[in-house]
């Protein structure tokens, strides 16, 4: 009974001292960052977070909601420094990929244009958020007449915004056609197996069971036009789009299947902008902090531990070469709500022993590199509470493994729409 007792100590022991070296690394190793606003240009605070990314050529900005202005202001101000001070020079968001990439190519880069274009093809929750009209109003344009252009690009499978909706069905048939592709001379391609195709991008069909004619009509032109294009060709992975929502279509009862498609292709179309559309370029990525964390699974909540999100898929498939920091936004305390929220809510108090209160009282704002903990605890899986999914849920994991580095913001509030 002694030995049962004493390794029972030791077990004890040693899982409390893990937890206790992880908090005492985040106290200890966690900067202050002086200010979120953009127009604020000397960048010497955010140099710890320069280090942290070092040689990466993609960087993923991440937030906890489609609302938080704070995070968006240090979004700004961080892709200034990243395009500055570190030479990225490609934006990709969480929006089209169709209409922001293909839309973008061929966009003549004036001001006005390019901000009608950034206003209609990236989501409302950020184009028409208040904290965001620095960015997409003033820097993305002026960048356009340096020596050192932003460009932008969207990764998202929901091919539904303006551009989409006004030239994609018009091109693709454009496509189909030049390559004389053999369903295109079927008597119905013109009546029925396009526009049934067509419907991927615009809305869900009311007779269900057209879906499984859907998907044998895409892979057919899939398959054809794979025979007249290589496999990583802009229009093939179109076509991997219109699959993908599809399959998202054909399982809306099942979320789990909706949320694992998409992200799984947003890794895909990720992957594609890196080694095809931008093979040379440094890539800065925004999106929401579950889409770009790794490591899925191994939660305290099991509804969470099935999805696999796209930083998770990102990183299975990538080459090791290709070097990623991935960039979490945490919150303290403040309000919430999407632009597109009827009202505003409270942010949850984190637990009280969790990230957010190990972070210095004194700080407003503060980085935390957990990539160097990594590197000098391998193997390490200790597991604390934060909020790194929502504002609403602390869950305990080993949130290390999950994001490379944590953006910190003592008080959040929510974005004011500019309409």
């Amino acid at each position: 009974m002694k030995q049962i007792f004493s390794l029972l100590i030791l077990v004890i022991a040693f899982f409390y001292s893990d937890a206790q070296d992880i908090k005492k690394y985040i106290q200890q190793n966690t900067v202050a960052i002086n200010t979120v606003q953009p127009d604020s240009v000397d960048f010497a605070d955010l140099e710890a977070i320069g280090n942290a990314i070092g040689d990466a050529r993609i960087v993923m900005l991440g937030e906890q909601d489609h609302g938080d202005a704070p995070a968006y202001l240090a979004k700004t101000r961080l892709i200034k420094y990243l395009h500055e001070k570190k030479g990225f020079t490609v934006l990709a968001f969480e929006s089209d990929f169709f209409g922001l990439t293909y839309g973008w190519s061929n966009l003549p880069k004036n001001q006005s244009d390019v901000v009608i274009f950034s206003q209609g093809n990236i989501f409302p929750v950020w184009s028409l958020c208040d904290a965001c009209q620095d960015l997409f109003k003033r820097y993305i344009p002026k960048t356009q007449f340096s020596a050192s252009p932003m460009q932008l690009a969207g990764f998202d499978n929901q091919l539904v915004l303006n551009y989409s909706s006004r030239y994609l069905s018009k091109k693709l048939d454009s496509v189909l056609q030049s390559h004389n592709l053999p369903i295109t001379k079927e008597p119905n391609y013109a009546t029925e197996i396009f526009p049934l195709i067509d419907s991927c991008k615009r809305s869900t069909l009311k007779d269900t069971t057209q879906y499984s004619r859907q998907l044998n009509y895409l892979l057919a032109i899939k398959a054809q036009l794979g025979k007249v294009l290589p496999a990583d060709d802009f229009w093939m992975v179109v076509l991997d789009n219109l699959v993908s929502e599809n399959s998202r279509s054909r399982n809306a009862n099942r979320p789990q299947v909706v949320f694992n498609e998409r992200d799984k292709q947003m890794a895909q179309n990720l992957l594609w902008l890196s080694n095809v559309k931008y093979p040379t370029d440094k890539i800065i990525v925004w999106a929401q902090n579950a889409h770009i964390s790794k490591d899925a699974g191994h939660y305290d909540n099991s509804y969470i531990d099935v999805y696999n999100y796209m930083g998770s898929v990102f990183d299975a498939i990538k080459s090791p070469a290709l070097k990623t920091y991935t960039l979490g936004f945490a919150s303290y305390k403040g309000t919430a709500g999407r632009i597109t929220a009827a009202k505003t809510e409270t942010v949850k108090d984190p637990k009280k022993n969790g990230f957010e209160n190990w972070i210095n009282e004194s700080y407003n704002f503060a980085f935390t590199d957990l990539s160097k903990f990594n590197r000098e605890n391998p193997g390490d899986r200790s597991e604390f509470f934060m909020k790194g999914h929502d504002h609403f849920n602390s869950l305990k994991t080993a949130w290390h493994h999950k994001f490379d580095g944590i953006f910190f913001i003592r008080e959040m509030y929510r974005c004011r729409s500019v309409f």
